[in-house]
């Protein structure tokens, strides 16, 4: 059986040398986007992301599950989801869930990991549960989950079920990291390519009609691009909500042609991509909707607690 290694890693590996890594055989990397619905290290995915897609590596993300209900789950995922929606990921989007502090039943635990994971793949990413052998059997409704591709951590000598990605290991040695690392055996290559122009926190906008994209590469700049394409640097801008110009991330596909706009429509509903100021009073006054329809529409749990990049149903 073919194998390919791969690692993960999260701000306690500190400062990576991705080329180092790459040189050691590593072909993948998943690396911790974001807790719950907050997380003060998300800076630390930013800055490696580009880094490790860079020196060739395939790149996941990973989402740390606090969520003990469907409503929370949902919430969870829109965090997630808006986190990562800039990013030229190219191998799966993962809830690891492997806590339940709060003694949820096996069926409500379960109803919330396939709400997360659907808006995982209602996003365009492949869709990823990593969980424990003991938790998975113990926790969870396998039967109920068979769709999703499986990351089983189980630190022996042997993996002892089918699983689609075996990390085997917490003590890992890799060039590159200085730390200790989590090793990962996948039995399958999940690269793939998603399109971030269609936002992941709601599925049903609909995509530009006529919309060129171009995938970002080393040494791109906006100024580079723009001549290519035969546009300006501010309609680049203006189309992919870029906020510095001067910082685009390599694996980033960008719209070069088309109208942009904060709200899109889909047939007599109507979005709101959030950007930063934006609260849900001034959304029910920009849109003539209310507040509690904009909860109801989001699944918000706290209409004080909206994110930027976040895609809500504002009418």
């Amino acid at each position: 059986m073919t194998t390919i290694k791969g690692i993960d890693v999260s701000h306690w590996q500190g400062v990576i040398n991705w080329d180092k890594v790459a040189k050691d055989g590593v072909k993948f990397v998943f690396i911790k986007a974001t807790e719950g619905t907050s997380y003060s290290k998300l800076s630390y995915f930013k800055d490696n992301v580009p880094k490790a897609l860079a020196a060739g590596l395939k790149v996941g993300a990973y989402h740390y599950a606090k969520f003990a209900t469907v409503e929370e789950a949902k919430a969870e995922a829109a965090y997630f989801l808006g986190s990562i929606r800039s990013f030229g990921l190219n191998y799966p989007a993962v809830l690891d869930l492997e806590e339940n502090k709060r003694s949820a039943s096996k069926k409500i635990l379960t109803d919330a990991a396939i709400a997360f994971l659907e808006a995982i793949e209602d996003a365009g990413h492949t869709a990823m549960l990593y969980t424990g052998k003991s938790f998975l059997e113990k926790h969870l409704d396998e039967s109920r989950l068979k769709k999703y591709a499986l990351w089983i951590a189980r630190y022996n000598s042997t993996l002892g079920r089918s699983a689609d990605i075996w990390q085997h290991s917490d003590t890992g040695k890799v060039n590159g990291i200085s730390t200790k690392v989590d090793l990962n055996i996948a039995y399958r290559d999940f690269t793939y390519t998603v399109n971030p122009i269609n936002p992941p926190d709601n599925p049903n906008t609909s995509k530009p009609t006529s919309t060129t994209t171009y995938t970002v590469k080393k040494n791109d700049t906006l100024s580079l691009i723009a001549k290519k394409y035969n546009t300006t640097v501010k309609a680049l801008v203006s189309l992919n909500g870029i906020k510095n110009p001067d910082k685009i991330n390599i694996g980033l596909k960008l719209k070069v042609n088309g109208s942009s706009s904060t709200a899109t429509t889909n047939g007599t509903k109507k979005y709101h991509t959030v950007k930063s100021g934006d609260t849900v009073s001034a959304l029910v006054k920009k849109y003539g909707s209310s507040t509690s329809q904009i909860k109801t529409w989001n699944s918000l749990k706290n209409i004080d607690k909206i994110y930027v990049d976040q895609n809500l149903r504002v009418k």
